[in-house]
């Protein structure tokens, strides 16, 4: 693993009228790490990852990329310098073929995208090579999701930010998600909002925890998985 900082944040808050989404939270994602966010629902998770991504301006703090000041980026040129991220429910384009979905994604970057085998053996590697003049709609969940990871994929991201990516699979799906995670490491950083713990224990190789918009902890997941504030306000018992 590199000590390069993929992603430098610093001091950062987001309110919503007299809401504290985010407090003051720093944190640090390297290349080749796989990091792990978890907490309650409220707890500023996805605000964090929409106000790196693009979607929302910080109130205060510093976001960095690769060195580079991200604050107030659009989506676009976030992907322009390597960071994209997926939704926790699957955005695609339901009426219009798999291959068109990807093309789509394709123009998006096209000067610097992926050639013709390199898309062809990613296509295949996420097993929607049988499937590219099906409509993405008539695709399982699960097809979906893979469909959204290839449409990022042929972006060549850095890091790749997934925020619930085994949300309503099936116990077999999961474990199935959770290999093409461990296979994707390989391919570009990962930064994972989950709920699902045994995808934070398999995966990540560091956890952030967020609670009422503060970061609490930050460690190996065996760690994060002990801690007694985490397990009393989060986790439950039945972790202990």
């Amino acid at each position: 693993m590199s000590s390069e900082r993929l992603l430098n944040v610093s001091g950062l808050s987001k309110r919503f009228g007299g809401v504290v989404a985010l407090k003051n939270v720093d944190g640090v994602s390297v290349a080749g790490e796989t990091l792990g966010m978890i907490g309650p629902n409220g707890s500023g998770k996805t605000t964090f990852v929409n106000m790196v991504s693009g979607h929302i301006r910080p109130d205060a703090g510093t976001l960095q990329f690769a060195g580079i000041d991200i604050a107030g980026k659009t989506p676009h040129e976030l992907a322009e310098i390597g960071l994209c991220r997926t939704y926790q429910a699957v955005r695609v384009f339901s009426a219009l073929p798999v291959q068109q979905n990807i093309d789509n994604a394709r123009l998006l970057l096209a000067h610097r995208g992926l050639n013709s085998a390199e898309l062809k053996e990613l296509t295949e590697w996420l097993r929607l090579d049988t499937r590219l003049e099906a409509a993405a709609g008539s695709l399982t969940l699960f097809e979906q999701r893979r469909l959204e990871l290839l449409m990022r994929l042929v972006l060549k991201p850095k890091l790749i930010m997934l925020d619930e990516p085994v949300g309503g699979l099936a116990v077999t799906e999961v474990i199935e998600m959770i290999q093409l995670l461990k296979e994707l490491r390989a391919r570009c950083s990962i930064f994972v909002i989950e709920h699902t713990m045994r995808v934070i224990r398999e995966l990540a190789d560091r956890v952030m925890v967020l609670i009422a918009g503060e970061k609490v902890a930050d460690g190996p997941p065996a760690d994060i998985l002990r801690n007694k504030r985490v397990i009393d306000e989060y986790l439950g018992a039945r972790h202990a």
